[in-house]
């Protein structure tokens, strides 16, 4: 299930060339996605906490590697659910600011991740 889920795509839009540092925080991205959906396997992950990184950080549901990701990077949160798991529901946005125009890369629920020039608008 988790190969489907979280296997090693990234949607690249056309009008970027391949840029190895965005790959390496796409990998990233979709490793704290993994963490997240694997912290949500064994324990409850209720609203208030899915919309706290910090707080999900503190419960352990993070791994060292995506905790340091998180402290070295531009990382906006928009929150977790367990369900629906859907390619559509943007959870986080990495913003590439050293970039004219900055890009984003915008991880999913479904586990998989976007590089666009747009930033990610939270699903209500």
């Amino acid at each position: 299930m988790f190969n489907h889920l979280f296997g090693s795509n990234i949607l690249m839009n056309l009008n970027f060339p391949d840029d190895q540092q965005a790959m390496e925080i796409s990998k990233a991205v979709r490793e704290l996605l993994l963490d997240l959906q694997i912290y949500g396997s064994k324990h409850a992950v209720d609203d208030a906490l899915g919309k706290d990184l910090q707080a999900l950080i503190a419960k352990g549901a993070l791994s060292p590697k995506s905790v340091s990701f998180v402290a070295a990077h531009r990382v906006r949160f928009l929150g977790f659910r367990l369900k629906p798991i859907r390619p559509d529901i943007p959870v986080l946005d990495v913003e590439l600011a050293d970039r004219a125009p900055p890009l984003h890369i915008i991880g999913y629920r479904d586990g998989h991740a976007e590089l666009t020039a747009k930033p990610a608008e939270p699903r209500q």
